[in-house]
């Protein structure tokens, strides 16, 4: 009996340096061995001094802390090794501690005491609640986006699929097995060779595999997908697996088709009306010309109502027929664009606007001199916003725009500022003056077909403008361009 408690006395004293509460007893329910954290614990729940010898029943029964370690020590003493956990409030928090209890035999196998081992398990049993806590908003997260996570082991040749995956490629887990040949015949028949090459393309050199491509699922449903993904290597630069994200963009895809073919319906229905409406126009133009004036003042009232009407119209279908050409600009064509040279362009053009009002341009193109374009389209970009400041001057205050350039890495930046009467800019007002005879206000003559212009001329060299102004104040335009 003394070796087996100087054994236990041993065990113990190894682990004396932690934080675990770790004693143990003998057949009897008495202490036999005990670390120093046990005895701290003792004291803390107001209990006599821990010695060997003492009863652990009147401990298990008076401390909430012990309350459970009766029922494990009983099992223990019956030849059954137990752990479980246990909740407590301490210091105002939730905490959970593990209890093991470990029966001990003699030489001959018989039960003569049991070792109880007990931890502070919270921050695992937190972490592994965060931890699901996470997988259930990252599974959410990918309902939400109908996009799915994959990882291909290709020493294996084995594809593991997130659940939505599953769901995306109509398959049952249970039944499925995922691999590369699997996959490929989910794929549609026409998109294998693509989705082949983009795939050896991402292992070989080493780029991102991006490809959207059609799946047939079901009873020969078609959808779209959009995969990228990665190839990694190991030391010897061999690859061994591909991670990456699938996504269902059926909608998009499917959403950009429509407004593709309602946009090639409009262009030829405006061709057709233009074409059908020009011989018409064209005619009652010439029949005013030819037409007497002076021998009827009330005829020569209704004539002219009617040239002008037509002549309106005329400049409609014109409108429409250039909005339509800047929108399908060939892109090949554009070239890196002077500003400098630009600006030349505008000096003779609004010369004589500018000297009628007294008006001042200032240009910093410090940070970058040159845009990403088509001439023709900066200058007529320049040509409108700078008119637009000039007629929109205030009172007896000539026009002063400024004109400055910023960059980024990916962007240029162009700033239009002006002096002039500005406007109380609401999101509704800011997106009627980009439509098509929009206006800023009736203060001046003019169709207010140019800042249209400007926008559409914009967006087909992929850029954006945006506005803002203040009323008395001025109004800054702000495009921005992408680089070569």
């Amino acid at each position: 009996m003394k070796k087996k408690q100087e054994l236990i006395h041993n065990k113990i004293e190894i682990v004396e340096d932690r934080n675990d509460i770790v004693w143990a007893m003998d057949e009897n329910y008495k202490l036999t061995a005990f670390n120093t954290s046990f005895k701290a614990r003792l004291k803390l729940d107001g209990l006599e001094n821990a010695e060997r010898g003492m009863d652990l029943k009147k401990v298990y029964e008076s401390s909430s802390f012990f309350n459970s370690c009766k029922q494990g020590c009983d099992r223990a003493l019956n030849r059954y090794a137990t752990t479980s956990k246990h909740t407590f409030v301490e210091n105002g928090g939730t905490v959970v501690h593990e209890f093991s209890f470990q029966p001990f035999m003699n030489s001959s196998g018989e039960v003569v005491g049991c070792c109880i081992w007990q931890r502070d398990v919270t921050q695992e049993v937190n972490n592994n609640y965060r931890l699901r806590e996470s997988e259930t908003k990252y599974r959410e997260a990918q309902a939400v986006a109908d996009v799915g996570h994959w990882n291909w082991d290709m020493v294996q040749n084995e594809i593991t699929w997130s659940d939505q995956l599953y769901r995306i490629f109509d398959q049952d887990p249970e039944t499925f097995t995922a691999n590369y040949e699997s996959l490929i015949d989910i794929i549609h028949p026409e998109d294998r060779e693509a989705f082949n090459e983009d795939v050896t393309k991402c292992i070989e050199d080493k780029e991102l595999h991006d490809i959207v491509h059609r799946i047939v699922v079901g009873d020969g449903e078609i959808r779209y997908v959009h995969q990228k993904g990665r190839a990694f290597y190991d030391e010897n630069d061999v690859p061994y697996r591909m991670s990456g994200t699938t996504q269902d963009v059926t909608k998009d895809v499917q959403s950009h088709h429509q407004i593709v073919e309602q946009n090639h319906e409009l262009q030829n229905f405006v061709r057709i009306i233009s074409h059908n409406l020009r011989g018409p126009i064209s005619n009652l133009l010439m029949l005013s010309k030819i037409y007497e004036w002076g021998k009827d003042e009330l005829n020569d009232d209704i004539v002219k109502k009617i040239e002008l009407t037509t002549e309106a119209l005329d400049q409609t279908i014109k409108d429409l027929h250039l909005s339509l050409s800047l929108k399908s600009a060939d892109k090949k064509k554009f070239r890196e664009v002077s500003l400098k040279d630009v600006m030349k362009d505008i000096e003779g053009l609004l010369s004589e606007e500018i000297a009628r009002n007294k008006a001042v341009l200032e240009t910093d193109f410090s940070k970058t001199d040159t845009v990403f374009g088509a001439k023709s389209y900066v200058v007529n970009v320049f040509y409108n916003l700078i008119l637009n400041a000039i007629n929109y001057a205030k009172g007896g205050v000539p026009a002063i725009v400024k004109i400055t350039t910023e960059t980024t890495e990916e962007k240029v930046l162009l700033k239009f500022m002006d002096n002039g009467i500005g406007m109380e800019l609401t999101p509704e007002k800011e997106r009627k003056i980009f439509d098509m005879y929009g206006r800023l206000s009736g203060a001046t003559e003019g169709k207010g077909f140019g800042l249209y212009l400007v926008k559409t001329q914009v967006e087909a060299m992929d850029g954006k403008i945006e506005v803002e102004s203040e009323k008395d104040i001025g109004t800054t335009f702000k495009i921005t361009l992408p680089k070569a």
